[in-house]
């Protein structure tokens, strides 16, 4: 076994290094294209002093589900799926300010991560139609559910992507469908929000520090003349809790989150993930799995219908979107892409170990008084809210790698963050806690110092990626100063 392991070894430092010399060859011959610099789409004034919004869900089950072909993305594969627990589904929000300057669409995708990748296709289908009915911008959130379909391509019998194409095109069908229903149902009304701090013992961090969200943020659309209001909640938890012996589709916790407000209200709700990096979980582990699920959602689902002081968000919209190269050092992750298990395109900027990098966004947005900021993948709490580790802690002993947190670099202790947005790139971990394996990095768990065991590096792009997000948002923030 151990003859087995070291030649296995050799056979990926070949290939490693053979992919480092092409990529950073072509980086001098032919490098990518520079990224121009995004600028600050300001709010307009609102020609009619309300909002129009609109909302759509639509299911995302093939017809065929217990075929075989499909497999659960999240935890450890393959699994094939072998029927229906309740279905993943897209839902899309349309919100505009009547400034004439477009409305903002959010879509929501129950699966474990939504690439750039399908974005740009969707972004592309809807090109015509957008510019037609006045969509400023797109944004797609994962809400990283552990036990939908896979997305990604990571699960399925690898060197195989476990990406289906038929569903692929059934999701992506089905996200178009969905902002255009969107589009099709607006009324005219006013939106609301108003946040809400959560009781203590909701939530559980599982890896040190003990850094994450308590409060749900909650937007309330009253429609003029009366009808079914609508909700976007952001809240930050891992839908993981079907665990890692389920095969059965399911959205997790977020189906019964969405079942109770629907049922309670009469309304529509959309749900955007938070920062959930860490292994940032709902705190029913004790339980069996769909039990705890389901738990889980009527809990969050309270806390959604519990928020109490509201204050009313005048119509008006600004927006910017910073398009970001980000070094791609994880061997799976770029070896995945060489090969196509992962549909992303590797660009050769000459950075990293590689001289590859991924192309990928930040985001920001205000609606009325409220400030979000969009992240892609899964980011450790630390790196937006503070609270690092100190350098006895830390893997690498030290605390003055980090870059300033994203909060402290806004200068706004209110600044909502969204996670998973536009784009699915793993974990964003801490400088000064990011620790590989010795003898298999990006293959096996390292084992720090303290015995702390370093899985989520395993699934990132590499070190360097959370201070690069911190210069972009710093870039960002001077240029709509300016």
């Amino acid at each position: 076994m151990a003859k087995i392991t070291e030649q296995l070894e050799k056979y990926v430092s070949t290939i490693e290094n053979a992919v480092a010399r092409h990529y950073k060859a072509k980086a001098k011959l032919m490098p990518a294209p520079a990224i121009p610099q995004a600028q600050w789409n300001a709010p307009g004034e609102s020609k009619k002093g309300h909002f129009t919004v609109g909302i759509s869900k639509q299911d995302l089950v093939p017809d065929d589900l217990d075929s075989g072909r499909y497999y659960i993305a999240g935890y450890y594969g393959p699994k094939a799926v072998t029927g229906l627990h309740d279905p993943m589904c897209a839902t899309a929000i349309w919100i505009d300010d009547n400034s004439g300057k477009g409305a903002l669409v959010l879509v929501s995708i129950d699966c474990v991560g939504f690439l750039r990748y399908d974005a740009d296709v969707i972004r592309a289908r809807l090109a015509g139609w957008s510019k037609q009915h006045g969509c400023r911008e797109m944004h797609f959130f994962g809400t990283h559910n552990h036990a939908g379909i896979d997305t990604l391509g990571l699960w399925g019998k690898l060197p195989k992507s476990g990406r289906d194409k038929k569903f692929i095109q059934l999701m992506q069908d089905k996200i178009c469908e969905a902002i255009v229903t969107a589009y099709e149902t607006r009324r005219c009304g006013e939106l609301f929000a108003g946040q809400v701090e959560e009781p203590e013992g909701y939530h559980d961090d599982y890896r040190l520090p003990k850094v994450f969200c308590t409060k749900l943020t909650r937007l309330r659309f009253a429609p003029f003349g009366g009808g079914a209001p609508i909700y976007l909640v952001n809240y930050a938890a891992h839908p993981g809790m079907m665990g890692g012996k389920n095969t059965l589709m399911s959205a997790d916790w977020v189906y019964w989150f969405r079942e109770d407000i629907e049922a309670k209200t009469g309304g529509e709700v959309i749900f955007i993930n938070g920062l959930i990096g860490g292994l940032i979980y709902p705190h029913e582990e004790d339980l069996p799995n769909p039990e705890a699920t389901e738990i889980a959602g009527h809990r969050i689902a309270e806390l959604a219908l519990s928020v109490g002081e509201e204050h009313r968000l005048e119509p008006r919209i600004g927006s910017m979107s910073q398009d970001v190269y980000l070094a791609c050092d994880n061997t799976l992750l770029t070896l995945g892409g060489v090969l196509k298990v992962i549909p992303a395109k590797m660009q050769a900027t000459g950075e990293g170990r590689f001289g590859v990098s991924l192309k990928s966004s930040l985001s920001y947005f205000e609606i009325g008084d409220l400030r979000i900021l969009t992240v892609p993948g899964e980011m450790f709490p630390e790196l937006a809210y503070g609270g690092y580790l100190e350098e006895d802690l830390a893997s690498n002993g030290s605390s003055g790698q980090n870059p300033a947190p994203l909060l402290e670099i806004a200068g706004d202790p209110d600044l909502i963050m969204f996670g998973l947005g536009n784009d699915e790139l793993g974990y964003i971990i801490p400088p000064n806690d990011f620790y590989l394996d010795e003898k298999r990095p990006w293959f096996t768990n390292g084992h720090d110092q303290h015995g702390r065991k370093h899985y989520e590096e395993t699934v990132s792009t590499g070190k360097g990626t959370a201070a690069v997000i911190a210069e972009t948002w710093k870039g960002m923030l001077e240029r709509m100063k300016a």
